[in-house]
């Protein structure tokens, strides 16, 4: 094979990023993102992003909550139906199969669809259904805190299960610790 064939095909592939993806299926997770910011995944969702996370992008489907911390660079929510942007802020986004929904708890966002642009202020959701040509704003119901309150009910049973077990690993490091300072005694 010639040289300079191999070193193009060797610059494309460390050139090309790794891609992460998080699948939930019937589950919640809590993502920690590269650049701080984090989302919460609910079930039956999954998200994409590079690895390097620049540009700071996530591809979602179904629905996660997202807590962006500010940056001068966009973040960016990439769905389906349309993208939302932000530089910092707390938001719900959910896709369904024709649907979008955006809910702003804390900030302003952008919701970019096919046909135009709309900015979601605090308290608001955003709604756009494909076909449509206008993004619907009503007053937040906040609906995604009931699958909020289902997390955090997991992540404290999760705790509480987990609790012995850190209890037994604790143990074990205090008798290797004990162990270790009798052989340098010697």
């Amino acid at each position: 094979m010639n040289k300079s064939i191999i070193v193009v095909l060797l610059l494309l592939f460390t050139a090309c990023g790794k891609t992460l993806e998080i699948k939930t299926n019937e589950n919640h997770e809590a993502v920690m993102l590269p650049d701080g910011s984090q989302l919460y995944l609910n079930h039956n969702s999954s998200i994409s992003y590079d690895e390097d996370f620049n540009p700071r992008t996530v591809r979602l489907s179904g629905e996660a909550f997202f807590i962006v911390v500010p940056s001068t660079s966009l973040f960016t929510v990439d769905t389906a139906h349309g993208a939302i942007e932000v530089l910092g802020t707390e938001f719900n986004v959910k896709t369904t199969s024709n649907q979008i929904a955006v809910d702003v708890k804390e900030g302003l966002v952008e919701l970019k669809t096919e046909y135009n642009k709309s900015n979601v202020k605090k308290g608001i959701k955003a709604i756009y259904k494909d076909g449509e040509q206008t993004v619907k704003q009503i007053k937040s119901n906040r609906e995604y805190r009931k699958w909020m309150h289902s997390l955090r009910r997991e992540f404290k049973k999760l705790g509480k299960e987990m609790k012995p077990v850190f209890k037994e690993i604790g143990n074990e490091f205090e008798k290797a610790g004990k162990k270790i300072g009798k052989e340098f005694k010697k």
